[in-house]
């Protein structure tokens, strides 16, 4: 099986999941203060609904100028004049995201954590380089 069908297998799992989202979420607010300040008086059905959307963007960033265009937009839109995101914050969000996988998906394993990490790689560093300008 290649990276992507273990990504979209493992995603299929956690969607099955009825708290994954809601799980992503109180786990990075549980990371630090900051993250759960941002998150305080947000509407958190819409914030999932574009996380859920972000997710999809992300996973196109290898193949599309315009996932990478709409990446770099929402990259400065987060950054220091935005939201105030750091570069490390992407890190936090990342390594939150596979905690919920890990709880989420019964079949997690190694390789399914290489295979997240692969299919989010180039769209958290175009994000991380354009909250850093």
């Amino acid at each position: 099986m290649d990276i992507h069908e273990v990504f979209n297998d493992s995603y299929a799992r956690c969607n099955q999941h009825p708290r994954f989202f809601e799980t992503f979420y109180e786990l990075f607010c549980q990371k630090d203060d900051k993250f759960r300040l941002m998150f305080a008086n947000v509407d958190m059905h819409k914030q999932i609904t574009m996380l859920k959307a972000s997710i999809t963007i992300i996973l196109l960033a290898p193949i599309s100028d315009s996932a990478r265009e709409s990446i770099r937009f929402f990259g400065k839109r987060h950054g220091p004049q935005g939201v105030g995101v750091s570069p490390l914050d992407y890190d936090t969000w990342l390594d939150c995201l596979l905690e919920t996988v890990h709880q989420c998906d019964p079949y997690y394993t190694p390789d399914v954590e290489k295979a997240w990490r692969e299919c989010f790689w180039l769209g958290i560093e175009i994000m991380k380089e354009e909250c850093e300008t």
